[in-house]
């Protein structure tokens, strides 16, 4: 498995996310990255993504709405505001690469917003994330959504055990997105970065769920599609190693006062 390292501040010093360097408000409108403290699964980070360092991707799903949206991958039917097509389907754990950042494993998603331009519609809050595994397709037929009226928040019955929170219901956590940075849909918006150590590596299916726009958001959705993704493998790679890690344009520490600028480093290969 490949694992790709960032060192921030200069060669022999790491970045590293401390539990006071949390954040309400995650803005990426402008670029740069920043980091949260989830209601469960720990810190996490967020980071504008610069389409040129993109390669290719995998989707796995893709929602749409007005004002608000959310859904979450499955393989049964088209829950909530998802949309049909092969760009929603079932992910499994070993899909997702692991990056490591400042000494600290994650897995990385990729989260590509294609709203319309002008009036202030290319911007989009994304208010919620959820991360649950399960065993198998079996658990997403016991899906239930909260009212997108509050803060949403979903559940499943077992097996399905939710591993990564952004927000409680009605919390105040938001990441602020802006389509114009890039070009055109496919070309992604943000990496997100969970820690690997909330996942379970006996349990093979990953359900990734989030809710975007108004209420509760900055920003609504202008019924543009969201599109979440995987990084595909390099070509020439086993299909276990996972593609480079695009380097962001600062690594900030909010609530620390202290920006910190990433450097691109030398990739290296786990034994």
């Amino acid at each position: 498995m490949r694992i790709f390292r960032i060192l921030v501040g200069g060669w022999f010093s790491v970045f590293a996310v401390a539990a006071t360097a949390s954040a309400t408000t995650i803005d990426l409108t402008t670029g740069g990255s920043g980091s949260g403290t989830g209601a469960l699964g720990g810190n996490f980070l967020a980071s504008w993504v610069d389409q040129t360092s993109i390669s290719a991707v995998d989707p796995f799903l893709r929602l749409q709405n007005g004002g608000n949206e959310q859904g979450y991958n499955t393989s049964i039917g088209t829950p909530l505001d998802d949309k049909p097509g092969a760009f929603t389907r079932p992910l499994t754990l070993s899909e997702i690469p692991i990056v490591n950042l400042g000494g600290v494993d994650y897995r990385q998603f990729l989260l590509d917003i294609n709203e319309d331009r002008g009036a202030d519609d290319e911007l989009l809050s994304l208010n919620q994330i959820q991360i649950f595994q399960s065993s198998g397709d079996q658990s997403y037929a016991s899906l239930s959504a909260a009212t997108v009226a509050s803060q949403a928040v979903i559940g499943f019955a077992a097996p399905a055990n939710e591993i990564f929170r952004m927000n409680n219901a009605n919390g105040n956590l938001e990441i602020r997105l802006n389509s114009s940075l890039n070009t055109g849909n496919g070309s992604g918006d943000m990496f997100l970065y969970v820690p690997d150590a909330d996942f379970n590596p006996a349990f093979s299916n990953i359900i990734l769920y989030s809710q975007f726009g108004m209420p509760s958001g900055f920003a609504s959705s202008s019924a543009g599609f969201e599109e979440w993704s995987v990084v595909k493998p390099q070509v020439g790679t086993t299909a276990a190693a996972e593609a480079p890690v695009p380097e962001p344009a600062s690594l900030l520490l909010l609530g620390t006062g202290l920006g910190l600028i990433a450097r691109r480093a030398r990739r290296r290969k786990s034994a």
